[in-house]
Formats: C-alpha cells, structure tokens, sequence
C-alpha cells in the first residue's frame, strides 16, 4: 500500500501543479453534475448523506484512528474535541448545504456565491486593503448573480438554493477557522478523519432512516434505480461520486500543498467556478451573460484577495 501511495505522489510530483489543480476541479465537478443526474432516483438530501458515509468510512480505513499511536495526537481535552468535532460538523453542514443549493441552481452559480465563506474569513483576519476590495468585488458579483435568477421564472426556487449556498459558504468558513486550528496542533488528518465521523454521526441522526429507506424503496420517480439491481448500482454510483468529489481531493490536495505556497493555492481555486461552469454547460446548464459576468467577478475578487497573502485563509 506505502508503494502504491509513493509511485502516486512521484507521479504527481512531476506533473505542474496548476495542471493538477485544474484536473482536480474538473473531477470533482464532474462527479457533482453526476450526481445532480442522481437526485431524479435519490432526493439530494440522502444523496449527500451516503457522500459524506462513504468519505467517512474511505478516511477511517486511510487513517485507522483506533490505533494507539493515532489515539495518542487525538484531543484530551473537552476544548479540543469541541474544535475537532466542531470543524467534522461544518464540513458536513457545507456537503448537505452544497447538495441542497445545486438542486435549485446551476452548480456554477452555486459554487461562485459559495466563495463568499472563505472571503468573509479573509476580511475578518486580515488586515490589508486586498481583503477589503475583494470581499467587495465578490459582494458585486454575487449581488449580480441573485438579482438576475430571483428577478426569473424560477425565483422562488432559486431563493432556496441562495439560502442554503449562503449557510454553506459559512461553513465553509468556519471550517477553515476551525481547521486551521487544528493543523496547528499537527496530525491534521487525523483529528480531521475522527471530526468528519462525528459529523456524519449527526447527520445520520437526521438522514440515515430516510436515506436507507430510499435506497432500498427507491421514490416513485426513480427509474433505473427502482428496476432489479438499481439499488446496488446506485450505491456503487454514490459510491464513485464520494470518492472523486471528496477523497481523492483530499489526497491531492496534501500534495499539491507541499509544492506550493498557501497563497498560490488559494488564488489557483479561483478556477473552481469557471470549471463548474463550464461542466454545466455540458449538462444543459447555461448561464445567461449577467451571470457569467457575476462568477467572473467573484473569480477576480478571490485573485484579488488572496494574491498577496502570505497564510490566507
């Protein structure tokens, strides 16, 4: 397994970061759009459920946090599991949120106004003009992006998806809060694997008998999922989906980090709402100009905001 992982990270090492990043976000969107295909056999609200369960399970086995050496770098203190399990919760509540949001929305409209998290972190931390001006050209862009689609035929609609975008984007940031917190301890990866298990446990006290019960009666407006075996290949395609939408970024992104300053990283996810954008074009998304000019304004004010940082958030 240790070669396995090493002939991975030696391949990655030679390929160009950007490339990576690019690739990266190509294949988590993709498998976004697939499952958006998915929620006409299973509601979002499930579909994340078995996300974050599959992410969840992938990292315990990746991490093992039940052996002694792990056990000893993990919180002893109420404080630090409140953290831990703080950070483990809002990466969930930023999963459900995000599935909610792009079932009422293009995924790339989605994904730009969720950037406005990880901004508003940047502002409230920061302290030169940068942070300012691109929180402020990001509220121009998503000020755009809500006035087009809530003035349409599907205002109410779009409504709802702002409102769960807008809750992810915050936890989005208190991820990175909380995060950054805990890398400062070191064994980040660990603490983060036992945190995600909490908040899976949380929210399976909320989805789990909804989400078991869909899967093996699927809705009555599932087609290949209700047909004999669909529920077995719906597994398997949730199952895809939480790999490349959620695992092997993770891995990657321990990767591409150590290759790279945090300031570059974070300027190089700016492409995130060009990539999503583009991939729902190829699944009939289609902005109209305003809105392509309001994801383009929050990619500046990202360029803008973190271009300069040092340790962004």
């Amino acid at each position: 397994m240790n070669g396995v992982k090493r002939v991975i990270a030696d391949a990655l090492g030679r390929v160009p970061v950007f490339a990576i990043v690019i690739c990266e976000a190509t294949v988590i969107y993709l498998s976004t759009a697939i499952a958006k295909v998915a929620f006409t056999q299973l509601d979002p609200l499930y579909a994340v459920w078995y996300r974050v369960g599959f992410m969840t399970l992938m990292m315990l086995l990746w991490r093992r946090p039940w052996r002694a050496d792990v056990r000893a770098h993990l919180p002893h203190r109420a404080r630090d599991w409140a953290v831990v399990a703080g950070c483990g919760i809002a990466v969930t509540a930023m999963n459900t949120m995000f599935y909610v949001a792009i079932s009422h929305m293009d995924m790339g409209i989605a994904v730009a106004i969720e950037f406005m998290g990880p901004l508003a972190v940047a502002v409230i931390t920061g302290r030169s003009w940068r942070e300012r001006l691109g929180i402020g050209i990001a509220a121009c862009g998503v000020v755009l992006l809500a006035g087009v689609s809530l003035t349409g035929a599907a205002s109410a609609r779009f409504a709802v998806g702002l409102a769960a975008i807008l809750v992810g984007g915050s936890m989005w940031g208190t991820y990175i809060v909380l995060g950054r917190r805990i890398a400062s301890r070191g064994h980040s990866l660990d603490n983060l694997c036992v945190g995600i298990a909490v908040g899976w446990a949380v929210q399976s006290l909320f989805l789990a008998p909804g989400a078991v019960a869909r899967v093996v009666h699927p809705k009555a407006e599932a087609t290949w999922a209700a047909a004999p075996g669909g529920t077995w290949k719906l597994l398997g395609l949730l199952f895809l989906i939480s790999m490349f939408a959620s695992f092997v970024p993770y891995l990657t992104d321990q990767i591409v980090m150590r290759r790279t300053s945090s300031a570059a990283f974070s300027v190089m996810q700016s492409i995130n709402p060009a990539v999503a954008t583009a991939i729902g074009l190829a699944f009939g998304e289609i902005p109209s100009a305003w809105e392509c000019i309001g994801v383009a304004l929050v990619i500046l004010a990202v360029v803008v905001t973190f271009s300069g940082d040092r340790n962004p958030a």
